[in-house]
């Protein structure tokens, strides 16, 4: 896949393309593609998928809380994956915020990126907001422009709308599962293993600290979890523990640490990727660390045993 970060420097070719955040590339995102894929391929025309360097949510909603489902080296190779030709990266800034649909698909889809067949989300909207404007406008817009424009059906799990939000609230709540069923495949995280007060190794499980690759990255509801572990090209189970461990006294920094079952390299330093398989429990205080080591030897039974 062709990635392009300048849109000032790039080899101009008719594209077929979509244009949005694609946060967390769920079923969603990937029905609208694959439709588009079907009517691109009809007209001769590569697939490309334009995306943003950093999400507008980072740059204009003033977010400071984590939030995004995928980083963007995750989502990039997602979008691989799914078959998309070119990703375009734009770097969103003030200036391209305030430009218009009308202006945007000029000066940035035709002129620059070459777009002569674009694919529009069921209910969704680009360019700076014009009161009343949606698909019927953009369909004018385009046929002045040489723009052929069409509409994605809607995909619905369930009868239920498919979002990044809704992702984002499944995990807010904790439930992976739910959130595992609308992506299409586990969620997911990325980073590397740092030290930690190592209290899992005195009381016979030891955890490696996990240091997110981009500290956007939404966790999940704080609690213990069931995961896959990669690492050094071998795959895991592990209980996870997201939270402040309340059973230890002055610890009140949000941690994510995960005891590998049958494991015992030394791992520091390394990268990882952790999928989430499902909730155990909410993450609680114990009267004692001997009670907290037999909840813990609880937890790892129930998930070498898959009860």
């Amino acid at each position: 896949m062709e990635i392009i970060r300048d849109i000032d420097n790039v080899k101009q070719i008719p594209v077929a393309a979509t244009i949005g955040s694609f946060d967390g590339v769920h079923k969603g995102h990937l029905a609208m593609i694959d439709e588009l894929r079907s009517v691109a391929a009809q007209r001769g025309l590569p697939l490309c998928v334009i995306t943003f360097a950093y999400h507008p949510r980072i740059l204009f909603g003033g977010e400071s809380e984590p939030f995004l489902l995928t980083a963007n080296d995750e989502k990039i190779a997602l979008l691989e994956q799914s078959g998309v030709e070119r990703c375009v990266l734009l770097d969103f800034d003030s200036y391209m915020a305030s430009m218009t649909a009308d202006r945007f698909m000029k000066e940035v889809l035709k002129e620059k990126l070459g777009v002569q067949l674009l694919a529009v989300g069921y209910d969704h909207h680009f360019g700076c907001p014009q009161e009343g404007e949606g698909i019927n406008e953009y369909i004018s817009y385009g046929q002045s422009l040489g723009i052929e424009v069409f509409q994605t059906g809607q995909f619905l799990i369930d009868g239920g709308k498919v979002s990044s939000s809704q992702v984002r609230r499944a995990l807010a709540a904790g439930d992976v599962q739910a959130a595992a069923t609308i992506l299409g495949r586990p969620y997911s995280l990325e980073g590397v293993v740092g030290h930690g007060a190592a209290l899992g190794r005195t009381i016979g499980f030891p955890t490696a600290n996990i240091t997110l690759s981009d500290d956007m990255k939404m966790l999940p509801k704080d609690g213990v979890y069931e995961v896959e572990i990669t690492v050094g090209g071998g795959a895991y189970k592990g209980v996870m523990n997201i939270g402040v461990k309340p059973t230890l006294q002055g610890v009140n920094v949000r941690t994510a640490e995960v005891h590998i079952l049958d494991f015992s390299a030394d791992i520091y330093d390394e990268k990882v990727a952790v999928s989430f398989v499902r909730r155990l429990r909410d993450e609680q205080p114990f009267d004692s660390v001997d009670t907290l080591r037999l909840q813990i030897g609880v937890d790892v039974a129930r998930v070498k045993r898959g009860i």
